[in-house]
């Protein structure tokens, strides 16, 4: 006999539907992949698929997609629900990016498709992704940073763009006519709604073979488990109330804005209430829909809980973001919110991990990423006499932080995308834009120091074709370095902070310093340098083997094997001096 669950569910049928699930997910992702036309969604994927139940609730979300986008899903969904209350027919799209209703920064536009069964909605399908374009009152936002949220595009509270599979011409005219780059933003929705339609369809043959009271019983029955792990982790805790705080770098000068967290645990539950420094007239400010996704995936990642993650995990968290106006709760209007997803997503991530610090065990300790570096790059191109636009996620990719008993990854990006955003071809890129790139390489001694280093900065230059060239960046990169746990500490300090260079074709070279663009002059060049992860455990406990090889690799200098793991090794042949690395370690 088959075992069943508790809602009378064999779990093989259980299993079935949960693997399904997945499934459709990675499949919504590889239809976007394959017919998308702008280099952010085809070669770097940022964007991120999910389906929502009928409430609304976060049925699943794929392995790979970007904590970022997918934290906040399901409060667009319910918006989405809310508004067009009693008016969501079958063959329904619906546009959102609103933070009042759970959005993060414009650019990322959530396209989402109910699924009926007969009369009754059962399922939406959905997708975030950066869009290229979202109107303001620059190309690209490559203006100085703005001020309030109406500078920065079309502010998309849940509208309609097609009903009962009927266009709404005139309201797809009416946001399309206000985007710079329309033919090809038109060919991506078309790619989003594509993946949608699979997703249904794949969704229909599951319902048809189980039908619907099995697949909601299955749907009710994968929320309770992933509770229980979650509820089984958290009762792991010593009661209590712990605390952390991480800092977010001034644009200049040495005024940094902590982000303090208090971390309440009680019994099988965990209250996270956050407070930071009033809201800025800068674009580095946190809605609540990103701020809820930063602190799910930091209590994800410090309970060791693994995917498939559904709302069932969301049942064990209260959040309280504070009062509304600040920096983590940012009150839209006016406030802008372009950065959201680079500053302060990471830090309000770090802030959290700093106080589960306090009570989780040294094997589920985790240490910072790099703060994120992506950069938009905008000119007009010399051979079409055209503007162009391309958001450059891996310009200048930073290391992940290494976790209790693994080394971090090197060039995975920001902590914000899980390392899910891929590397785009460097010959593609050449191909579709006037650019040519002159290195991509790794950046001796960018790690954290620790026991378990952080992961390598990659470093990244390349020039703009016979044409003037600007860089927005949404966050700094030049002040703090990631934050490193568990003793992990670092002496040598310069190569662990990131720069940003437009470099003149005299070759003279000016560094960004914390501000938002950079230009780069006919027949210069632009250079990015992100910072490495943050390490774990005492640098000094770190095997002197392992240190060699890092040393052999190029990845730490010799000076750096001194200064950060007191080991002494000689410059020429690389080999350790066992008695003077002891005798170093032992000060």
């Amino acid at each position: 006999m088959l075992e069943k669950t508790p809602n009378a569910t064999d779990i093989t049928t259980l299993s079935t539907i949960s693997g399904a699930l997945s499934s459709v997910v990675d499949e919504m992702s590889s239809v976007v992949i394959r017919t998308a036309r702008s280099a952010v969604f085809k070669l770097a994927k940022d964007f991120s698929c999910s389906l929502c139940d009928w409430d609304g609730r976060q049925l699943v979300q794929g392995d790979a997609e970007l904590p970022v986008q997918v934290g906040s899903i399901p409060l667009v969904c319910r918006a989405v629900a809310k508004a067009f209350e009693g008016r969501v027919y079958a063959e329904d799209v619906f546009l959102c990016n609103d933070p009042v209703c759970g959005g993060t920064h414009l650019n990322d536009v959530a396209l989402l498709r109910p699924i009926f069964e007969g009369d009754e909605l059962f399922c939406w399908t959905v997708i975030r992704a950066h869009w290229l374009d979202i109107g303001g009152v620059a190309m690209a936002d490559l203006r100085r940073a703005q001020t309030d949220v109406y500078g920065e595009g079309l502010r998309l509270a849940p509208i309609k763009i097609i009903e009962k599979g009927q266009n709404r011409q005139d309201i797809l005219d009416l946001l399309f006519d206000n985007f710079r780059f329309q033919k090809q933003q038109r060919s991506d929705m078309l790619s989003m709604m594509a993946a949608c339609t699979v997703a249904e369809k794949r969704m229909r043959a599951l319902l048809s073979r189980y039908g619907l009271e099995t697949f909601k019983n299955c749907v009710e029955e994968l929320y309770d488990r992933n509770e229980q792990k979650a509820r089984k982790a958290i009762m792991q805790l010593q009661d209590g109330v712990y605390h952390g705080s991480a800092f977010m770098s001034a644009r200049e000068g040495d005024h940094n804005y902590e982000i303090k967290t208090e971390l309440k645990v009680f019994g099988d539950q965990l209250k996270i209430s956050l407070s930071a420094p009033p809201q800025l007239r800068d674009v580095r400010n946190s809605p609540f829909g990103a701020t809820q996704a930063a602190v799910y995936h930091s209590a994800a990642i410090s309970l060791r809980l693994k995917p498939p993650f559904n709302d069932g995990i969301f049942r064990t968290i209260e959040i309280d973001y504070g009062p509304l106006g600040t920096i983590v709760n940012a009150q839209v209007p006016p406030a802008a919110v372009l950065g959201c997803t680079s500053q302060p997503f990471n830090e309000i991530i770090d802030s959290v991990r700093m106080a589960f610090t306090e009570v989780i065990a040294d094997e589920n300790k985790t240490a910072g990423w790099c703060a994120a570096s992506p950069t938009t790059l905008s000119g007009v191109d010399p051979d079409t006499d055209t503007f162009y636009a391309h958001y450059h996620p891996n310009a200048a990719a930073g290391g992940s932080g290494a976790t209790w008993g693994g080394d971090g990854w090197s060039a995975v990006g920001s902590e914000g995308t899980g390392g899910a955003v891929q590397r785009e071809s460097i010959e593609l890129v050449e191909h579709e834009l006037p650019i040519r790139f002159h290195s991509m390489e790794y950046r001796t001694d960018s790690a954290g120091a620790g026991h378990w280093r952080g992961g390598l900065g990659m470093d990244c230059s390349w020039e703009a074709i016979d044409h003037e060239q600007t860089s927005r960046f949404h966050g700094t990169i030049e002040h703090l370095p990631p934050v490193s746990v568990a003793g992990a500490k670092s002496t040598l300090m310069a190569p662990k902070i990131g720069q940003r260079f437009a470099i003149d074709a005299d070759g003279t070279r000016r560094a960004a310093n914390g501000a938002s663009r950079l230009h780069a002059q006919k027949n210069g060049s632009f250079e990015m340098r992100p910072p490495g992860g943050g390490g774990v455990g005492d640098p000094f406990g770190r095997p002197l083997d392992k240190v060699v090889e890092d040393v052999r690799n190029g990845y730490v200098s010799v000076g750096g094997a001194r200064l950060d793991y007191g080991c002494v090794i000689d410059p020429n042949t690389f080999e350790p001096d066992i008695q003077a690395t002891r005798e170093l370690r032992r000060k």
